[in-house]
């Protein structure tokens, strides 16, 4: 446990690494802050010991206005501590986010299809977000706290060791009394917050599939599912609650103890003639002083908790290492990109497999329509060749290079992907095709949008789309998607059940375009609808994530026994009986 939380603590110091000198410097105002506060005390102590003496009216003035500079010194000080450490700790904090949000996007296809959008926006927004206020508040009393202490020890030290060395016991009591809750609050506090991001994940994911729910009479389990999820993140915070409180009252009874021992200590000792009436008082103050930034943290323990579990979050978060790996330096040759797959096999984490034994040979400029049933692995087959997984077994080659040599920004650029569910985004029509892109020009854009058939939207690029694309039917996303790609000019093209939720007029915009595509460059089809792969070179056939066929489109027509013209003719009887 304690290799972990040295592993965490060495991480969160990285983080804090960028602005280390914004924390330095507040670092030192804090303790000049501090001093202030250890030296009004003993003004006072100086003055009632020289009115015990039966000083001067104009030495105790003088007194009385440095005590006064100090107080307003130690005010200014203050207000300065607060401004600044907020926006050192934003500043810190936002640069966090960025890095989590860099770092999230950059994980593989397995850790976002266990984690949904919910959950990771608690998690780098909301989690960020309770660090701050932990960097921004708690640090300033905390480092403030232990100025504090040090400079007050060090005075009742120079005064007589025995006071010093019963404060230095308190303090130590105190502080052990704090840390023995702090952990077990702690860790209840990262439990509630799991149970958020749990309950917001499980939000979003029914709102995003609100219509299905509702088409289908799923409203009731939707909602039980919200209920049994609200009821875990509510016992956890009542779990946390409890555990706030035991360490609030440990707290209120140290500094209780430390009040009355402070008065008995001063009564004794003054009594025995070893201290002055001042040094008494001073001792009080002192004690007073003590018990502030204590009951400070009692205040903000709960901004601890949430900060101590979200900080932990942050850092297994980060910890968390992409699969696939950029480690590529080669690059394959210009122009259209030929595939091989050897022995390629696949399996998820819950090490369900999905491919098996997986030998294909594409060669460069040729297209090739790959079938199956539902669950017969071709979307994940996709997904390899675009190393948006990586092979459990065998290997895959891109222009006979591997994919694990091709660096990542070159194989994006030469590799495209339409999926079936086309992500579109508020923005323009010429955002949404560039994904904010600046290179390519208007007239590239335009003439994208011609080619797929969206002439309308080329003559009013700058058009703005609503949230998810909103303004556009389902045709006219998926041709946008096809636009995309055509912008980039691929060497390899992927379309994955492209043409699924499109009508027939548009599946034949789509075709032609994708006909037109395929002159100098590779291309893969994924289809449900057989009539798309007409024009296709080669079909593969997928069954139960084996390979039960692949040669060329018109021998497997031609052959009569073939699982491909089974399938042919099941596609047309069911055409048929369609009314």
């Amino acid at each position: 446990m304690s290799r972990t939380s040295d592993r965490r603590g060495r991480a969160l110091l990285e983080l804090l690494r960028p602005d280390a000198w914004r924390w330095l410097v507040l670092g030192g105002v804090l303790a000049v802050g501090s001093a202030l506060q250890t030296l009004g005390p003993l003004i006072i102590r100086v003055v009632v010991d020289r009115t015990t003496d039966g000083t001067t009216t104009g030495e105790v003035t003088r007194l009385a206005i440095a005590f006064l500079v100090v107080v307003l010194g130690a005010q200014v000080v203050a207000v300065f501590v607060a401004w600044f450490a907020t926006s050192t700790a934003w500043r810190t904090t936002n640069t966090i986010r960025m890095r989590m949000a860099r770092h999230v996007l950059g994980l593989d296809h397995e850790f976002h299809r266990r984690h949904t959008p919910g959950e990771l926006i608690s998690r780098v927004d909301g989690d960020v977000t309770s660090v701050s206020d932990f960097l921004g508040e708690v640090v300033p009393t905390i480092a403030s706290a232990a100025f504090l202490v040090t400079g007050m020890l060090g005075v009742l030290g120079l005064l007589d060791w025995r006071v010093a060395l019963g404060a230095l016991a308190y303090v130590v009591v105190s502080v052990l009394a704090v840390l023995r809750g702090r952990d077990h609050a702690v860790a209840e506090a990262s439990d509630e917050m799991s149970a958020l991001a749990r309950l917001y994940g499980g939000i979003e994911e029914r709102l995003t599939a609100a219509e299905d729910i509702r088409s289908n009479g799923a409203g009731g389990h939707a909602l039980w599912r919200f209920v049994e999820d609200s009821s875990g993140a509510v016992r956890s915070g009542l779990r946390r609650e409890r555990a706030f409180l035991r360490l609030w009252w440990s707290v209120q009874a140290a500094v209780a103890a430390g009040s009355v021992l402070s008065l008995v200590a001063s009564a004794w000792l003054l009594a025995l003639g070893s201290i002055t009436i001042g040094t008494a008082f001073l001792l009080f103050q002192y004690t007073l002083l003590l018990k502030r930034p204590l009951e400070d943290v009692v205040q903000q323990l709960e901004t601890i908790q949430k900060a101590s579990g979200a900080m932990r979050r942050v850092v297994d978060l980060l910890a968390i290492q992409p699969t696939i790996r950029d480690e590529g330096t080669v690059s394959p040759p210009a122009g259209a990109l030929s595939v091989s797959l050897r022995s390629v096999g696949f399996e998820y984490d819950d090490e369900r497999s999905v491919l098996h034994e997986i030998d294909l040979e594409l060669a460069a400029g040729h297209s090739l329509g790959i079938v199956g049933r539902t669950g017969s692995g071709k979307t994940t087959l996709s997904r390899l060749i675009l190393r948006l997984v990586e092979a459990s077994s065998g290997t895959v080659l891109l222009g006979g290079v591997a994919l694990a040599d091709i660096p990542l920004r070159e194989l994006r650029r030469r590799v495209a992907l339409i999926p079936q569910e086309v992500e579109l985004i508020a923005g323009s029509v010429r955002d949404n095709v560039t994904l904010f892109d600046q290179s390519p020009s208007d007239d590239a854009v335009a003439e994208a949008l011609r080619r797929v058939g969206l002439a309308r939207l080329a003559q009013d690029m700058h058009r703005q789309l609503g949230s998810a694309g909103v303004g556009l039917s389902a045709g006219e996303a998926q041709l946008l998607a096809l636009a995309r790609v055509w912008v980039r000019q691929p060497d390899l093209v992927v379309l994955d059940e492209a043409t699924a939720r499109i009508d027939p007029r548009t599946e034949a915009l789509l075709e032609a375009a994708v006909e037109e595509m395929t002159v100098g460059r590779t291309v893969i089809v994924i289809a449900h609808r057989l009539s798309t792969l007409h024009r296709m070179d080669e079909i593969l056939v997928l069954d139960h994530g084996r390979v039960v066929e692949h040669d060329t489109r018109e021998r497997l027509v031609a052959l009569g026994t073939s699982h491909f013209h089974r399938l042919l003719a099941l596609a047309l009887d069911d055409e048929s009986a369609t009314p």
